[in-house]
């Protein structure tokens, strides 16, 4: 924690003489991750919401940090408790990226307007809906306060952000100047304030229309209650109205504008006016306004909604455009699954084929780019050779097929009354080509990480919610390219405390392996960083991952070896090493006596092992003490470097040497096990400087050029 920080914060806190604030900070633990945390219980919590925005000011101004403002973990089930926090995870990588538990819910109903008003006001309609339930921010200090009035502030930038940036901010605007939206809203009267002496004008505010029918879906039942005699017996026929099939006053899947000049509806209207209209020259009494509307309820169904996944708005929506994504829900609205008999459908005909779906969304073209399942090979084959820019025409209707093939795929044709109808497949949502890619490349991280990341340290990454924190952070700062732990606590983000030296190690470990395997997504500009730690942190639960990990220790002993027992034979271990000129230096008799006795291995564990350890001066003495005297097994780390070619072992310091020299921490990169024995050694020397006498130390006590 920064404690001149905090001390300094809470002095200026104290000099406003609130005893109410000085107690609550009082409750609280106050902590620093690279900004300020007050960590407080739920009665604690709601009411220091009301000082959040003086004590963020404060920090601000202090210290140039934030605050954040935290409730506590909630204790074990069982207890006094009344609240449960509960973490979203995922099952698998594609549940991590397409987040089935973040949905929008798309009004059914609504759909019918667009062969009205088009794709464009429709799902700006569906954003304002979406606006009213996510009202209240999901983090923040005004979570605990409903907001007054059911009125919300929306940011334009930020509404069209949440359909994908389908289409730009100045066609949002021009969706509202032509009139489009008139239909689902109406603005309200201008109002005006005062700030600093001049009048200025308040934002326009808007006001939803309610249960409104469509122009054709009016017209039907106006015509249906004239039918059944309305004027004779009203309240037989909207109670009869309320009871049978929609289908038999409504005309499905979707209602076209109607072309006659007798149409006597041209805007939308609500169940009310239209009864009245058909009741005329009879009044409404409240026994039929209250029957209206439970007909408009029962025609519009308000409850009825398309659940579609928020990463169809914002990652494939994009890519279809507008129309085709809005032809998409309104054909996905005609499927259904039957949870009482499990059989579900995807398919259904299209009455009249491409006019109707051309009525549908109000374009000539759009319907053509819908494929066939089985191409026809009827007619003139493609030309194989033609100009170039016939070509470019025909590769981007090629790709607008292949991109449409992806959710709508026509299966066959048939001749009816209506013409020739068409028989529509729908797909569920998938992946992007893009996010497709990423699911695979994750996938192959996990089961068969480089080294010298292992499942091992993956799974303990899993467990650690401390280690998961600070990679997220670092991947928010580094999108582009992990940095390492020591490069965190100089930018602030943490502190040198925050993880022990081995959890460094492990740490760094794992940036290297991350930046090394995902550095050609990353370069494609397929996903950055941040993407690819949320997703490995909604997985930690997952099946890929041991729930509970012992950390690998490398620096603990082989118990139970012991290199006098060697197998191999004098002869063979000096093919690797020359060991005269290794123990050339040494006193002869004491040279001879650890040939006699086949300890040369164990001689060059234990030179590796002093030499790598500051508190010994004299690696060689030691070694040849140590290899002697010693009774003790070498350490596995130092055991396991002895038993690697020289060549191998010196191109090793060279890559340790000059990845210090530039600043990196953690292993080499791709050096095996044999990297993670080396940076185990040396665990004992946080100091860079240090590290890099010693490993030339060794070097030159093994004749090695490092």
């Amino acid at each position: 924690m920064n404690e001149n920080g905090w001390t300094e914060i809470l002095e200026s806190l104290a000099g406003l003489e609130n005893d109410q604030l000085q107690g609550l900070l009082d409750s609280c633990q106050l902590s620093f991750d690279g900004n300020f945390i007050i960590e407080a219980e739920e009665s604690v919590y709601s009411s220091l919401c009301q000082y959040y925005p003086l004590i963020e000011t404060l920090v601000q101004d202090k210290t140039g940090k934030h605050l954040r403002l935290n409730l506590e973990k909630s204790v074990p089930m069982g207890t006094d408790s009344s609240s449960v926090r509960v973490e979203i995870a995922a099952a698998n990588v594609t549940d991590a990226i397409l987040k089935p538990d973040s949905i929008a819910a798309v009004p059914s109903y609504l759909l019918r307007f667009v062969p009205y008003v088009g794709s464009s006001a429709v799902l700006i309609a569906t954003a304002l809906r979406q606006a009213f339930y996510r009202a209240s921010r999901e983090h923040g200090a005004d979570q605990l306060y409903p907001r007054q009035d059911d009125k919300v502030t929306i940011n334009v930038q930020s509404l069209l952000k949440t359909l994908g940036n389908v289409f730009s901010r100045a066609k949002f605007f021009r969706v509202f100047q032509q009139g489009d939206m008139d239909w689902f809203v109406q603005r309200a009267e201008p109002k005006h304030r005062v700030a600093n002496g001049r009048i200025q004008r308040e934002p326009n505010t808007y006001l939803y229309r309610g249960l409104v029918l469509t122009p054709g879906d009016a017209q039907d039942l106006y015509e249906w209650l004239l039918a059944e005699g309305l004027s004779f017996d009203p309240l037989a026929v909207l109670s009869k109205a309320i009871t049978i099939p929609r289908d038999q006053i409504l005309a499905f899947p979707y209602r076209l504008p109607s072309t006659q000049e007798s149409a006597l509806f041209t805007e939308p209207a609500n169940v009310y006016q239209v009864v009245s209209r058909a009741l005329a020259p009879k009044s409404m009494d409240p026994t039929l306004a209250g029957l209206c509307d439970r007909l408009a309820s029962h025609l519009i169904r308000p409850e009825s909604f398309l659940a579609i996944p928020w990463y169809w708005f914002q990652r494939v929506l994009p890519e279809l455009g507008d129309d085709l994504g809005v032809l998409y829900l309104m054909c996905k609205n005609c499927c259904y699954v039957d949870w009482a008999r499990g059989k579900d459908r995807n398919t259904f005909w299209v009455p009249g084929g491409l006019p109707t779906l051309q009525g549908w969304i109000r374009s000539e073209t759009l319907p053509k780019r819908i494929p066939l399942a089985k191409p026809s090979k009827r007619g003139r084959p493609k030309a194989t050779e033609i100009n170039p820019d016939s070509a470019y025409t025909r590769q981007w209707r090629q790709a607008n097929r292949d991109l449409a093939s992806q959710y709508l795929c026509r299966l066959d044709t048939r001749s009816s009354d209506n013409g020739i109808d068409w028989h529509l497949q729908i797909s569920d949502v998938q992946l992007t080509a893009a996010d497709e890619s990423l699911k695979q490349a994750l996938y192959a991280f996990l089961f068969a990480p480089p080294d010298p990341v292992s499942p091992e340290l993956l799974s303990d990454y899993a467990s650690e919610g401390q280690w998961q924190h600070l990679m997220l952070r670092n991947a928010q700062v580094n999108p582009l390219r992990l940095c390492h732990f020591e490069t965190l606590v100089k930018a602030g983000i943490c502190q040198n405390d925050t993880l022990d030296s081995e959890q460094i190690c492990h740490f760094d470990t794992l940036v290297e392996g991350l930046n090394y395997y995902f550095e050609t997504l990353i370069e494609a500009e397929i996903c950055q960083f941040d993407t690819i730690i949320k997703i490995l942190n909604k997985l930690k639960y997952a099946p890929f991952f041991k729930q509970k990990t012992i950390p690998t220790n490398i620096t603990s002993e082989m118990d139970g070896l012991d290199l006098e027992m060697s197998k191999e034979s004098p002869a063979e271990l000096k093919k690797d090493w020359d060991y005269h000129n290794l123990m050339g230096g040494i006193n002869p008799e004491l040279r001879n006596r650890i040939q006699r006795l086949g300890l040369e291995r164990k001689f060059l564990a234990w030179l590796i092992a002093g030499s790598l350890n500051a508190d010994i001066h004299s690696p060689v003495s030691f070694a040849i003490a140590a290899t002697l005297e010693n009774q003790q097994s070498v350490a596995a780390p130092a055991a396991r470097l002895a038993y690697l070619p020289a060549d191998e072992l010196s191109r090793l310091l060279r890559k340790t040497i000059s990845r210090i020299k530039q600043n990196y921490l953690g292993p080499v990169m791709n050096g095996g096990a044999a990297s993670e024995d080396l940076e185990s050694l040396l665990q004992s020397n946080p100091d860079r400087q240090q590290r890099l006498k010693l490993l030339r130390r060794l070097a030159d006590a093994l004749g090695l050029e490092a």
